[in-house]
């Protein structure tokens, strides 16, 4: 980074590390009663953040640096590599839960055809759900403080937008045919891109021996609660990894077993593709 961008990362640091000051004080006067001391707090916190990103974007914006890329990389420095990477997963994941939620057409290149595989996705997120409604409950009756009982179940509703996002990534990101090959995903991490040269067989299963994508010695299963209902055989030994995390582990499979909601329909269009 240029000095410019070393001491708009240090601006930028130091008004984090006041407004988190701020937010922790204003927290501890809000518990111990002091209403009026806390709102005189959060006032100044939100005085702080504005006029850090205000005067920030005029550095940028002076010295002809688009102020979105600017931005990317005061971020880039000021966070670490695990945050962002924690960070840009959350934001996908809400991103793909509104796409869901508005109805958005898949993710797949143009002229593909997805595979969508729905089925067996919902029952955790709904007993999620549960499980949250009668927590928010319990808060609210056990908890004498509303301040905050109000803050946990501000918790526990983003907890459950998440996990309803990484279900939605799954469904913004399908699998999917293109003429040249079959690529399976795991959310929006490709994990073969299969050509139809790369393919022995396909037959439709009944394996539910796992309800999430594992790998087991040399067979790939991208399965939901519903199982595998589609088993793709190799004619080669392809290399996977299961997520795009710096520690997730390569491994090499003869076969790849994954979910499908028509697995007879889709059968028919990979036959067709190969032949």
């Amino acid at each position: 980074m240029s000095p410019a961008r070393n001491l708009e990362a240090t601006c930028v640091r130091a008004a984090l590390a006041l407004a988190v000051t701020l937010a922790a004080t204003g927290a501890v006067a809000a518990a111990s009663g002091r209403q009026q001391f806390a709102l005189v707090i959060g006032l100044f916190e939100l005085d702080v953040v504005w006029i850090a990103v205000l005067g920030v974007s005029a550095h940028l914006y002076r010295h002809n640096v688009r102020i979105v890329a600017g931005w990317r990389d005061i971020a880039r420095a000021v966070t670490p590599e695990p945050v962002r990477r924690v960070i840009l997963t959350e934001v996908r994941a809400l991103v793909s839960l509104g796409r869901v939620a508005l109805r958005r057409p898949p993710q797949v290149p143009h002229h593909a055809t997805p595979v969508r595989s729905r089925h067996g996705t919902v029952a955790i997120p709904v007993a999620f759900g549960v499980l949250t409604l009668v927590e928010v409950t319990a808060l609210h009756v056990v908890l004498p403080w509303p301040e905050l009982s109000a803050a946990l179940t501000l918790l526990s509703i983003y907890a459950l937008l998440l996990l309803l996002g990484v279900v939605a990534s799954r469904w913004d990101h399908p699998h999917y045919v293109t003429a040249a090959s079959l690529v399976l995903r795991n959310g929006s991490h490709v994990v073969a891109d299969l050509p139809w040269d790369a393919i022995s067989t396909v037959a439709i299963v009944r394996d539910g021996s796992v309800t999430a994508p594992a790998i087991d010695t040399s067979v790939a299963r991208l399965a939901t609660l519903d199982g595998c209902s589609l088993a793709v055989e190799l004619s080669q030994p392809c290399p996977v990894a299961l997520t795009s995390g710096r520690r997730a582990r390569v491994q090499t499979v003869h076969e790849i077993r994954f979910a499908a909601d028509d697995a007879q329909g889709v059968l028919e269009l990979l036959e067709s593709r190969r032949g």
